[in-house]
């Protein structure tokens, strides 16, 4: 995860073309003449071995070794067999950055039989040049005046930024794109991607001023613990809107391993997108709706949507549509009603959608968009229309779009039709007002930015308080690891239930017996109606019925009374087993009292793997009459309550729970619990590799797992860095002798956050903050809270009390940049503190976790009058100077020794000498 370098990629200064020729159909040859149609500023150099004097009145050189500068950028369109060495010598030549247009490299091979791709990767790891590509189109920075691609056409300068793996998806985006006049601040495609990443290139564009919103377009993702990361951090900002190809086994180049348990990859990037806040769309077209909606359409305020229209059939496979998107239709309140009836035929539906007959005319449409605008529970109207004698479509645009420019309403259109409606449409278009062909592509774009923001909603949202059980954790891990440790990688059926129960998931009481005779014995004694499962080795692994091949195998008999039932239902199971699973070894009956469950309602959930994208925790329905895996969702793990829920919803279980339970909202917090709890096993255990309850079953007393299997595996991290446990201590306060807990920031921490600035003098907050505030937003405090590991650290000290609560004293934080140059700390400590030492081990603990992560220095920057701070950072050991520009105190503090990369670009980045 670096942007190492990648100033030359976008802004580079000089730029070589290896392999320019002036034949038509020469790759470098298109390219150098792209580049000068766009006024290139910077110095062009070409390298062809045929020693020409120039090309296209460019200066040429034979040879890399004879280049008459160092340019920012080499750009290389030759055969693929010259690649590994020509990339070699532009590293030798100190040439930071290059980009590979040839393809071939993946399918030709070196003289060790490897494609030669792994060659270039190995030159790029070696030496630190950065590669983009093999197989690139290479890159279109219009604002820089840069086209140094072989595309057809180049693009217009805009505010959004595409990465693509495909360039004939990327040429068809460049031509769409051009016909409707979105432009572009920078436009590339992946190719290979040996070296730069996706995840580089969103940490670049997530700096980049000109970038409002980006577009991406992918294949697979290779590294998706950086990628969650960066997506995270710039999705929180700028809008990020994706597609996915290669979504079956089909349409793959190579089959991937699905994880156990998961039929459809598909939902793993489903559950990644999601987690990362990415709107997801399912092709080409509807990324270029959902291009019109993000970069044209306002904020979604509310969800309720508001039709409008010229005729009943348009309004209704609106509202359809609508419908099987899980939309909502809006209603209209009374005093609106009775303003539109003096406007409208007595006939009309008086509902949305609003029907204003085939005659409406620009006065009627503007009108009625006045009468919902005065509506406060109006925010989203589409306006249809449908072509008619009577009126001229593009002057009822024309009112529209006058109307749109004056209103807070969100209003969007569809114009039906072609040949009549373009010039109308051309009109919406050039006054910035989306609009779409048909009115299913209206209301699907317009959810799209509702789905999106709902999922920023649930990133955004505080998680519920949920405290662990105290569980002996060092405990569970150790036995877990001695299992692993002897070879066996199956757990038996009383060893997950142990498990389980230490972590806090209710299990039902089961007993287990060798023998016929020993259940038969263990019945009479319970005196209740039992269920007998046999349990043998291949029953204890997870989702061992679903990968039989042969459906559900019966390994339980339920509701047993009577000694002779009960006989024959262990002979029963005995000969199954045996004529299903003769080479699975026998391990007894599991025994457990009869359960009820309300409505049959059973969930089956726990944790899988994958090979690439680590622990995967699902959840979906359970039972024989079920297809289990169809309702079966994912989530990336760590769990919250928040989103555990959000999992839950997803599935169709949620619903029945709904119907079916006592009590829904317990029986729900009991299911997210449970997934909470697995969630922190897997976090605990990096062993786990699969573990499967079920099913989780629901009675009148709450929920309760019936089984649960669990398998082993070498220890896999997660994608998503964890709640980092290790980092939390316990001081002790000199003045007062209070214990305070240190330790990193949690989401759950909203409500003491707000209480502990509550309590801070206005002085205080104007030497954090630079100016009194008194009020801080939910979203400001999710951005102080809910923090990504990977790339910021905030400590919290904490006093506890008796009755359980906590009391916040402090905050330290550090923002630490994708390159891991710098990390800007601020600190905070409650006015009561001093005397106690707090800010100072507050801030060697911050300086500690950042030295040791690999920072070069900490800054930071501190009002001139702020005596305090400035105290303690002198004392700390940082340099001090004031920065006119800023009108501030500057803190610089060296934590490591930089390369010559790193100091070059903190010198750029501070203006230092």
């Amino acid at each position: 995860m670096s942007t190492r370098h990648l100033e030359a990629l976008f802004k580079p200064k000089s730029i070589a073309i290896l392999g320019a020729s002036e034949r038509s159909n020469s790759l470098g040859g298109m390219v150098l003449r792209n580049l000068m149609s766009t006024d290139y500023g910077g110095k062009l150099v070409v390298v062809n071995e045929r020693g020409y004097n120039n090309i296209h009145g460019i200066p040429c050189v034979k040879k890399v070794g004879q280049l008459p500068f160092k340019p920012d950028l080499a750009i290389i369109c030759t055969p693929p067999e010259t690649v590994p060495m020509l990339v070699r010598q532009l590293a030798q030549k100190r040439i930071k950055t290059a980009m590979i247009l040839t393809g071939g490299l993946s399918r030709t091979h070196s003289r060790s039989g490897r494609p030669l791709m792994y060659s270039v990767q190995e030159v790029a790891k070696e030496t630190g040049i950065r590669v983009l590509g093999p197989e690139t189109i290479g890159v279109m920075v219009p604002h820089n005046n840069i086209n140094a691609t072989y595309m057809h056409m180049g693009i217009l300068p805009g505010k959004i930024a595409y990465i693509g793996q495909s360039g004939t998806l990327a040429s068809g985006i460049i031509d769409w794109a051009f016909s409707r006049g979105i432009g572009f601040s920078h436009l590339t495609t992946l190719g290979d991607s040996i070296d730069i990443d996706l995840d580089d290139l969103i940490d670049y564009l997530a700096q980049d001023r000109n970038t409002k919103a980006i577009l991406l377009h992918i294949e697979n993702i290779t590294s998706p613990r950086r990628f969650i990361s960066a997506v995270r951090a710039v999705s929180r900002g700028k809008p990020v809107i994706a597609v996915k190809s290669g979504r079956t086994p089909a349409s793959q180049w190579a089959p991937v391993e699905l994880p156990p348990g998961i039929v459809d990859g598909d939902k793993i990037y489903d559950a990644v997108l999601r987690r990362a806040g990415v709107l997801r769309v399912n092709g080409s077209d509807e990324m270029f709706d959902a291009l019109e909606t993000m970069t044209r359409m306002k904020a979604v305020r509310s969800e309720p949507l508001h039709i409008i229209t010229n005729g009943t059939g348009p309004g209704v496979l609106a509202v359809d549509r609508l419908a099987s998107l899980k939309g909502e239709l809006g209603t209209l309140s009374p005093e609106t009603v009775s303003e539109l009836a003096k406007l409208l035929p007595p006939y009309w539906t008086r509902k949305n959608p609003i029907d204003l007959n085939y005659d409406a005319g620009p006065q009627l449409y503007e009108q009625v968009l006045a009468i919902l605008s005065r509506d406060p529970h109006v925010s989203n109207v589409l306006v249809l229309f449908a072509p008619s004698l009577t009126e001229d479509s593009l002057q009822v645009a024309d009112a529209v779009i006058q109307f749109s420019t004056r209103t807070h309403l969100n209003v969007f259109t569809c114009w039906l039709g072609h040949s009549t409606v373009q010039d109308a449409r051309d009109a919406f278009f050039d006054r910035g007002v989306p609009t779409y062909s048909t009115p299913d592509k209206a209301v699907k774009a317009f959810m799209h930015m509702a789905n999106h923001q709902r999922g920023q909603r649930v990133l955004r949202e505080t998680p519920e308080s949920y405290t662990d059980p105290q569980v002996d954790r060092t405990k569970a891990r150790k036995n877990i690891q001695a299992i692993y440790g002897s070879g066996r990688r199956i757990l038996t059926n009383e060893e997950v239930r142990d498990l389980l129960q230490t972590y806090g998931v209710p299990m039902l009481d089961t007993h287990y017996c060798d023998t016929e005779e020993q259940v038969v014995e263990l019945a009479r004694e319970l005196n209740v109606p039992v269920d007998v499962r046999i349990l043998h080795e291949e029953a204890c692994k997870p989702f061992a019925m679903e990968n039989t091949g042969r459906g559900r195998i019966r390994g339980r008999v339920k509701g047993l009374v009577e000694e002779k039932s009960i006989r024959e239902s262990c002979q029963f199971l005995l000969k199954s087993y045996r004529e299903h699973f003769p080479e699975s070894g026998y391990m007894g009956f599991a025994v457990h009292p009869s359960f009820q469950s309300v409505g049959g309602v059973g969930f089956s959930l726990g944790v899988t793997r994958d090979p690439v994208f680590g622990p995967l925790m699902f959840c979906g329905a359970s039972g024989a009459t079920i297809n289990v895996v169809a309702d079966r969702r994912v989530a990336l793990p760590p769990l919250n309550m928040v989103l555990a829920r959000d999992l839950l919803a997803q599935t169709y279980m949620y619903r029945l729970l709904l119907d079916f339970s006592y009590r829904p909202e317990q029986d729900i917090n009991k299911v997210c619990e449970t997934l909470v709890l697995l969630s922190q096993i897997t976090m605990d255990i990096p062993e786990i590799k699969t573990l499967e309850i079920l099913p989780l079953y629901f009675d009148r007393s709450g929920a309760v797992a019936v089984n649960a299997m669990a398998e082993l595996g070498a220890p896999m991290k997660p994608a998503i860095l964890p709640y980092p446990q290790e980092l939390r201590e316990w001081i002790l306060l000199p003045k007062s002798k209070r214990r305070v807990e240190l330790r990193p920031v949690r989401g759950e921490d909203e409500p003491n956050q707000i209480d502990f600035h509550s309590r801070l003098s206005p002085e205080s907050i104007r030497y954090r903050y630079f100016h009194y505030r008194k009020n801080f937003s939910h979203d400001e405090m999710v951005q102080m809270l809910q923090i990504d590991y990977d790339r910021e650290m905030a400590f919290v000290a904490m006093a506890q009390h008796d009755n359980g609560t906590e009391e916040a004293l402090g905050i330290v934080r550090a923002w630490t940049d994708p390159d891991n140059l710098y990390s800007e700390f601020a600190i905070i400590v409650r006015d009561d503190m001093k005397g106690e030492r707090l800010g100072w081990v507050m801030m060697r603990k911050i300086i500690e976790y950042c030295t040791e992560r690999g920072t070069i220095e900490m800054v930071g920057s501190v009002l001139p009058d702020n005596r305090p701070m400035l105290a303690l950072a002198q004392k700390l050991g940082f340099a001090v100077r004031y920065d006119d520009e800023e009108e501030v105190m500057a803190l610089r503090l060296p934590l490591n020794t930089p390369d010559e990369w790193q100091a070059e670009r903190l010198r750029v980045l501070t203006g230092r000498k």
